[in-house]
Order: C-alpha cells, then sequence, then structure tokens
C-alpha cells in the first residue's frame, strides 16, 4: 500500500481513523472506527444493520482521517468481506492489544457478533 509520508506517520500514532460513507444521494457522514493496519490494508469491522455498512453498499467510497477529523485523509475503496475467520481472528487480536481498556466490554460482544454473522469486516484499500 502506497501511503504518502504524513498519513503513514499520523496512521502509526492514532487510535482511531475517523472514517467518512458517502451515500448514493450525495450525503456524508464521518464516524471513529477502531482499526487495523497491514501492509496491503486498512481494517474495521462494523454491525452490518449501521448506516455506514449500507452506505458502503451503497457506493464503497470512503474517506478516512487518521487520529483527529482534521487529520492527516486518505481517498479509499471499501469492501465487506464476507467469511474469513483468520482476518477476524487478526483484528480481534489488534483490537485486544491496542484498545485492552474498551477490551473487556468490546471483546466478548465482537466474538458473538462474528459468530451470529450480525458484524462484519471491511476492508479499505486506497484509491489509486
Amino acid at each position: 500500500m502506497t501511503l504518502s509520508p504524513e498519513f503513514q506517520r499520523a496512521l502509526q500514532g492514532a487510535k482511531l481513523l475517523y472514517l467518512t460513507t458517502f451515500g448514493a444521494n450525495g450525503k456524508s457522514g464521518t464516524v471513529p472506527v477502531l482499526f487495523r493496519f497491514d501492509d496491503d490494508a486498512i481494517y474495521f469491522c462494523s454491525q452490518r444493520d449501521t448506516l455506514k455498512v449500507r452506505r458502503i453498499r451503497q457506493t464503497g467510497r470512503v474517506a478516512v482521517h487518521a487520529g483527529n477529523p482534521n487529520g492527516p485523509s486518505l481517498s479509499c475503496r471499501a469492501e465487506l468481506l464476507e467469511d474469513v475467520p483468520e482476518l477476524q481472528v487478526r483484528l480481534l487480536r489488534t483490537y485486544r492489544r491496542r484498545y485492552w481498556l474498551r477490551w473487556w466490554i468490546l471483546g466478548p460482544r465482537l466474538r458473538q457478533a462474528f459468530a451470529d454473522g450480525t458484524e462484519v469486516l471491511i476492508r479499505l484499500v486506497p484509491d489509486v
């Protein structure tokens, strides 16, 4: 993944990404998300019935800001990933390590939601 040096520095120090999704009608919304960064993509998860997931299904177009809503930004394509337990495990390990204070509540809920199929994994790949 080719990232600007500014975005890469901000991403390395960020605990949150601010995700902006765009609907088919042009409306947008921004929410903070926990995330995992690999060499090839940024990953996060969300409940299937959220507005951000519906917008991703509609357009696949998103923007992210690293660290804060006005931090360095990156335009991306988002895709929903189905049946990838190995990525789910890696995401949950990252969440447990990086967000350990939240993990006591978040961990069991996410594990159960993935098992129930109510949680979906999302991959962000930068626009070329």
